[in-house]
């Protein structure tokens, strides 16, 4: 009986540890908690491959270093898994994809520069704390109308329950009548060395808002 409550008493101590962790706000974690991350938006695009490796061979394929890393900006990044789903759309017949990005027609390069710059919120950071449940709005560097606002619900679809999220919004319509594509922020609010990174939630995103 004394060895059985010597181990729980151990495993609650290790778990309060495990508490004090910082850990990023995505929507399991505290609504005022932010990674440092030290390096520029462009070198933790760099530094984490596995998700952005894509993502940042475009950016410098296009030129769009700099923009990325302006200073008091933010940055909504669209991880590979969203960047790969886009190309199949673009090349549906696997044969006729380019053997690799620096093959792609100038058309296809300029057209995804088109869209990066709507992943950009330039000179305004987007921060979680500043968002409620009503709309905000900012223009992205492309031009184009973005909102955004906070989201709470459980796993079982209950508003007003549960975890919140952010939506990042992209006016996508051509005319006059707004027509809005949305993405769920899986990591909010890392702070980059020139401004805000947010990670966007892959599954259910296709970059370019298609």
């Amino acid at each position: 009986m004394i060895k059985y409550i010597k181990t729980i008493a151990l495993i609650a101590a290790v778990f309060i540890a495990g508490c004090k962790d910082n850990y990023f706000a995505d929507g399991g974690g505290p609504v005022n908690t932010t990674g440092q991350l030290g390096v520029t938006t462009m070198q933790y695009l760099q530094d984490n491959p596995a998700s952005f490796d894509t993502l940042a061979r475009l950016i410098k394929l296009t030129g769009l270093e700099g923009t990325v890393n302006q200073k008091g900006n933010t940055f909504f990044a669209p991880r590979d898994y969203s960047i790969n789903n886009y190309f199949k759309l673009l090349y549906p017949d696997p044969a006729n994809r380019p053997a690799t990005l620096d093959a792609l027609p100038q058309d296809t390069k300029d057209e995804i520069a088109h869209i990066l710059k709507d992943y950009i919120i330039p000179n305004q950071e987007i921060l979680r704390d500043n968002l409620a449940t009503t709309y905000s709005y900012a223009t992205t560097g492309g031009g184009k109308k973005a909102r955004f606002n906070l989201v709470t619900t459980d796993y079982l679809g209950n508003v007003n329950m549960g975890a919140k999220f952010v939506n990042f919004s992209l006016n996508t319509s051509a005319t006059a009548a707004e027509q809005y594509k949305t993405v769920q922020i899986a990591t909010a609010d890392l702070r980059s060395t020139n401004g805000i990174v947010h990670v966007l939630a892959s599954e259910s995103h296709i970059f370019g808002f298609n």
